[in-house]
C-alpha cells in the first residue's frame, strides 16, 4: 500500500509524529524552531521517522513555500505553541491568544496549509483556546480555516481515555477537503464511556517495572519540602487548607496552581503535566521525590528507546509540551480510516455524543462555586463585623521581643537579634508586642540620636477569625524618613504572620490575584505630614476591590501628582525593585499598553522575586532622578 505521506509542524520532541507513525503513516518533514528539539527528532531517524526525513529548523514566520521545496504531503499535523491560550497563562493574569506573539503564528499555519493544500489536517492545542478572549479567537480561528476551503469539526479529548496514564485535556480540530464529509473521532478505549468501562491505566501500572521495591520513603527539601510528606498520594496543597479540616492551616483555598505540591496516586492515572516545573510542581512520586525521566516518559507513553536531547530542563520541556503519542496513535487510526480507506481497527464516536469527562468538569465547577459562595458571605461582612464586640480574651501577660533589619537593597534582607554597628541610618528596629490576641509592630528608622519618632504610616490586618496561636489582629507602624522602608513594614507583617500561625507568607491568606480568598481585612492609615507618591499608592491599593484591575498609564500619573505620562515605565520598574507586583504589557503581554496593573496590596515575600526587565521605550526620564522625586 501507498505510504501516506504528513508534514509535522511545531514538531517540539515529535510526540504526534510519533503516534502516526505506529498507525503507519510516513513524515516527509518536520518543522521545529528550536534546535534542541530538532535534535531530539533528528536522533530518532529511522526508527520512529524515515531516514530521509527533512528536520527543518526554521520559524514558521520565516519559512517561505521556496523552503519546502518539492515536499509533497497528504495530511498535516501539528499546532502552534499553546501557552497564550493556556490555564497557566490565564492564572499568570490573562489570555492573549491570536494577539500573543505565539497566538499569532496561527497566521503561519494557515499560510503553508494554503499552500500545501493537503486533503486534510489535525490541529491540536489547549481547551482554553476556546474561551480565549471572550471566544473571539476562536471564531476566527474556524472562520480563517472554512475560508481555505475545509469542513471542520472539533471536540475535546482526555489522553486518560486512549490509554495514557495522565489527564490531559486537548482540543483536536481536524479540516478536510471534502465538505461533505464530517470527521468522527475515536471512542475512548478506557473509563466510563469505553466498551465494558476499560479501567484508566495508572501511573502506578505504567512505571511498574521501573520501581525499586526496596526504595526508602524521601524526605524532599525546602521552604515547602517538609509538607509534602504530609500529604497523602492524589492530594496536593489543599489539604493544608481550611475548607479541607485542616486544623492549622497553611494555605489559603485556591491560592496555589492545582500541581503546587501534587503528589501522585499510584492507582490512578496522574494531573496534567506542564513543561515547566517549579519546585514544588508536582506531580511527585509517591515516596515523596521527582519522578525520573524514564518514569516521565512512560507517564507521556513514550517509548523507553526515543531518544531526547538536551540538559534536564530541556528534557522535560520537550516531554512536557509532547501531545502522548497513544493518543495520537488512536487519532491517528481514525484519520487514516475516514481519509484514506484504512482498516477498521478503530471505532468511531458518534457526532455529539456527550463525554463523561466534560459532565465530571461541570460537577467540579458547581463544587468550587459553592465553596466559594460560602467564604463569600464572610468575606462581604468582614469590615462589617470588625468592629463588633467581641468576648473579653484570657488576659495573657504581654511579650516584647526586638531584632533589627538591614537591606542592602529592598530585595535583600538581612535580619540580626543585635545591632550591627556602623549602618546607622541604614537599620531599621522592629518591635514587637504579643498579648495572646492582637501583634503590636514598631518599624523604627536607626539614627544617632535614638530610633525615629517620626510616624510615617500604619497598617491594620483583622483576620476574619483568631488563626494559628490566636492571632487575630496584626498592627503595623512604620517610624522613618524613607517612604521606601514600608517594603520593611511588610516584612515585619509577615514575619509576625510565620512567628504566631503556620501560614508561611501573605500570600497564603491572600490567595492568588486572580481569584483571592482573602482571610483578612485591611486599613491603611497615613500620618506623614509631607505626602509622596508611594503613600498614595499603598492608599490606594489597600482595597482590595482595586487589586489587580487594570488602569490606564494616566492614573498612575494622577497618583503621582501629574497628568505626565512619560515616567511610566520608569515608574513601574522602581515600584517592581520594591517588590510591588506591579504588572504592564512589557512584563506581560496580557495588558494592554499603557495600562498597568497591582496584583497584590502587599510587597511580595522576599523569596518570592518579581522580574524587573523589559525593553524600555527609547525616551523615558532616568530612574535614580525619578525616584528621588518620589520621596516627596
Amino acid at each position: 500500500m501507498k505510504a501516506i505521506r504528513i508534514l509535522s509542524l511545531f514538531s517540539g520532541a515529535g510526540g504526534l509524529d510519533v503516534g502516526f507513525h505506529k498507525a503507519g503513516f510516513e513524515t516527509v518533514a518536520c518543522m521545529e524552531i528550536n534546535p534542541i528539539f530538532c535534535k531530539t527528532l533528528a536522533r530518532n531517524k529511522p526508527k520512529y521517522f524515515p531516514p530521509d526525513c527533512r528536520v527543518i529548523e526554521a520559524d514558521v514566520r520565516d519559512l517561505s513555500p521556496d523552503q519546502l521545496g518539492a515536499i509533497q504531503c497528504d495530511f498535516v499535523i501539528g499546532g502552534p505553541p499553546c501557552q497564550s491560550f493556556s490555564a497557566a497563562g490565564r492564572r499568570a493574569g490573562g489570555v492573549t491568544g491570536v494577539n500573543d506573539r505565539r497566538g499569532s503564528l496561527l497566521e503561519h499555519y494557515c499560510r503553508l496549509i494554503e499552500h500545501l493544500k493537503p486533503r486534510g489536517f489535525l490541529f491540536e492545542n489547549v481547551r482554553g483556546i476556546l474561551s480565549a478572549n471572550k471566544r473571539e479567537d476562536w471564531q476566527l480561528i474556524l472562520s480563517t480555516f472554512s475560508s481555505l476551503g475545509y469542513a471542520v469539526v472539533h471536540r475535546v479529548l482526555d489522553a486518560a481515555d486512549y490509554g495514557a496514564p495522565q489527564h490531559r485535556e486537548r482540543l483536536i480540530l481536524v479540516g478536510s477537503r471534502d465538505l461533505s464529509s464530517r470527521f468522527l473521532f475515536p471512542r475512548p478505549l478506557r473509563g466510563p464511556d469505553s466498551r465494558g468501562l476499560q479501567p484508566y491505566v495508572s501511573c502506578g501500572e505504567a512505571i511498574a517495572d521501573l520501581q525499586d521495591r526496596s526504595e526508602p520513603v524521601h524526605q524532599y527539601v525546602g521552604k515547602y519540602g517538609r509538607l509534602l510528606s504530609e500529604i497523602p498520594p492524589g492530594e496536593n496543597y489543599r489539604f493544608f487548607t481550611k475548607e479541607m479540616g485542616y486544623p492549622n492551616p497553611i494555605f489559603a483555598w485556591r491560592s496555589r496552581f492545582s500541581d503546587f505540591l501534587y503528589k501522585a496516586h499510584p492507582d490512578y492515572p496522574v494531573k496534567t503535566i506542564v513543561a515547566r516545573l517549579g519546585a514544588y510542581s508536582g506531580p511527585f512520586h509517591w515516596k515523596n521525590r521527582r519522578f525520573t525521566v524514564a518514569e516521565f516518559k512512560r507517564l507521556f507513553t513514550f517509548p523507553d528507546d526515543y531518544e531526547i536531547s538536551g540538559g534536564l530542563g530541556a528534557v522535560l520541556q520537550q516531554i512536557g509540551n509532547s501531545v502522548i503519542p497513544v493518543f495520537a496513535e488512536h487519532l491517528a487510526r481514525a484519520v487514516r480510516k475516514q481519509f484514506f480507506c484504512g482498516r477498521g481497527d478503530v471505532e468511531l464516536l458518534p457526532a455529539g455524543a456527550e463525554l463523561s469527562f466534560d459532565r465530571r468538569k461541570g460537577t467540579k465547577a458547581r463544587k468550587t462555586r459553592s465553596v466559594r459562595v460560602n467564604l463569600e458571605p464572610r468575606q462581604a461582612s468582614l469590615f462589617e463585623t470588625a468592629s463588633r464586640p467581641r468576648p473579653e480574651p484570657r488576659r495573657r501577660p504581654t511579650r516584647t521581643k526586638v531584632y533589627f533589619c538591614t537591606y542592602p537593597d529592598w530585595k535583600t534582607l538581612i535580619r540580626t537579634v543585635q545591632p550591627p554597628k556602623g549602618v546607622a541610618g541604614e537599620m531599621l528596629a522592629v518591635s514587637e508586642k504579643w498579648n495572646g490576641q492582637a501583634a503590636r509592630l514598631d518599624v523604627c528608622e536607626c539614627r544617632p540620636e535614638g530610633l525615629s519618632k517620626r510616624k510615617m504610616l500604619e497598617y491594620r490586618l483583622r483576620f476574619r477569625e483568631p488563626i494559628g496561636d490566636g492571632l487575630s489582629t496584626i498592627s503595623c507602624s512604620l517610624n522613618a524618613s524613607n517612604v521606601e522602608s514600608i517594603v520593611a513594614a511588610w516584612d515585619a507583617i509577615e514575619h509576625c504572620l510565620n512567628e504566631h500561625s503556620s501560614y508561611l507568607s501573605l500570600m497564603d491568606v491572600f490567595g492568588h490575584f486572580t481569584e483571592p480568598h482573602p482571610i483578612f481585612a485591611l486599613e491603611l492609615d497615613v500620618f506623614a505630614k509631607k505626602d509622596s507618591f508611594l503613600l498614595r499608592f499603598a492608599k490606594h491599593f489597600s482595597d482590595f476591590s482595586r487589586v489587580a484591575v487594570d488602569y490606564p498609564s494616566s492614573a498612575l500619573a494622577s497618583l503621582q501628582g501629574t497628568s505626565d505620562r512619560r515616567d511610566f515605565l520608569p515608574l513601574v520598574k522602581w515600584l517592581r525593585s520594591l517588590r510591588f507586583d506591579v504588572r504592564v504589557y512589557e512584563t506581560n503581554p496580557t495588558i494592554r499598553p499603557g495600562f498597568f496593573r497591582c496584583c497584590y496590596p502587599f510587597t511580595l515575600h522576599i523569596d518570592k522575586q518579581v522580574s524587573v526587565s523589559w525593553t524600555e521605550a527609547s525616551q523615558v526620564c532616568d530612574a535614580t532622578t525619578l525616584r528621588g522625586e518620589m520621596h516627596g
